[in-house]
């Protein structure tokens, strides 16, 4: 049996706060590590300028050590950013040990629970897989400071054990996207049990690998851009609007852009609710975008879409919306 993506993503109870202690667990370890200096070895500087680090555990010295990367990224905002790094398919860009996730439940525009899998090492070492639940901490406010906080969670239902797959545990995987002036700083940590045996050498690569993202997530947004992300308009707590799903086609291979359709799903929503889909006109749509929305829910005729052609698309519910309507943004 495999794990399925569940349709409509919402729980019922949207918005709600999703595995709340495993979060504030995982988000108090990370601040500890972030600002801590104790333990951490320096792995110098590799290029691209991304600064390497780890922390060894003295409980387990054959595991995957807790490790740290650090990188400037020119020009660039915490929003624009979070779309590099957020989605399945630009992961895909930037992370060479991910094979694929998807969503397993919704509980809020900031929080949902997940399936990544991630690559084996030839017939060495099985595949992974993690179950896990991620929460951003940020502003409405554009570019302010950004937490991104990720860890395992039990959702036995939703994501059962998988023949022929090692479950990780992840502690957690965190990363603050700290604006300074026009650039960022892009500070990533991940400390997480791999389970099941490994050779000591990939544990080393591994260790290594993991941090090096931060740089590639760098070179993605440097020559590609960002995928588009979602601006809420609407009161802190989203009352009246419901978000589902957001993805992007993912490459064809590591070299390809691909077709870059993105898909932000919503619904149900209440009149006079609102939200914008900012979108890279300069790089990812230099060419511009069409505007789709597909579905036969109650109340689409009366959801206004408008392109201003630079990088901002308004979406505004004029009547409700009795059910699920997907946005489709993709190349001209």
């Amino acid at each position: 049996m495999s794990v399925a993506q569940p349709d409509p993503q919402a729980v019922p109870n949207y918005p709600t706060e999703g595995h709340k202690a495993e979060i504030d667990t995982a988000h108090a370890l990370f601040l500890e590590e972030l600002s801590s200096t104790e333990g951490w070895e320096d792995q110098g500087e590799r290029e691209g300028g991304v600064q390497l680090y780890k922390k060894d555990d003295p409980e387990n010295p054959y595991g995957v050590p807790t490790v740290k990367g650090e990188v400037i990224v020119p020009n660039c905002t915490s929003d624009a950013f979070l779309a590099v790094i957020q989605l399945p398919g630009m992961r895909t860009r930037w992370d060479p040990r991910f094979q694929g996730g998807h969503m397993l439940a919704r509980y809020s525009r900031l929080s949902f629970a997940f399936y990544t899998e991630m690559k084996g090492m030839g017939w060495l070492v099985y595949p992974r897989d993690i179950v896990g639940v991620q929460q951003n901490f940020k502003s409405k406010e554009f570019n302010q400071e950004i937490t991104v906080i990720q860890t395992s969670v039990q959702e036995d239902e939703l994501a059962p054990e998988q023949s022929g797959k090692t479950r990780a545990t992840l502690s957690v995987s965190g990363w603050q996207l700290l604006p300074q002036g026009d650039d960022l700083k892009v500070t990533y940590i991940v400390k997480i049990s791999l389970n099941g045996s490994m050779p000591l050498a990939m544990v080393s690569m591994v260790a290594t690998e993991t941090p090096l993202c931060t740089g590639r997530a760098k070179d993605v947004y440097e020559s590609l851009g960002h995928a588009p992300y979602v601006h809420i308009l609407t009161t802190d707590n989203e009352d009246g609007l419901t978000f589902q799903n957001e993805s992007i086609t993912p490459p064809v291979s590591a070299t390809d852009g691909g077709p870059l359709e993105y898909r932000s799903t919503f619904g149900p929503a209440k009149a006079g609710t609102s939200f914008h889909v900012v979108y890279d006109a300069k790089k990812l749509y230099a060419g511009g975008v069409e505007v789709v929305l597909e579905g036969d829910a109650a109340g689409k005729d009366g959801v206004q879409v408008s392109d201003d052609g630079e990088g901002k698309i308004s979406v505004k519910v004029e009547k409700e919306l009795g059910g699920v309507v997907a946005l489709v943004v993709k190349p001209k």
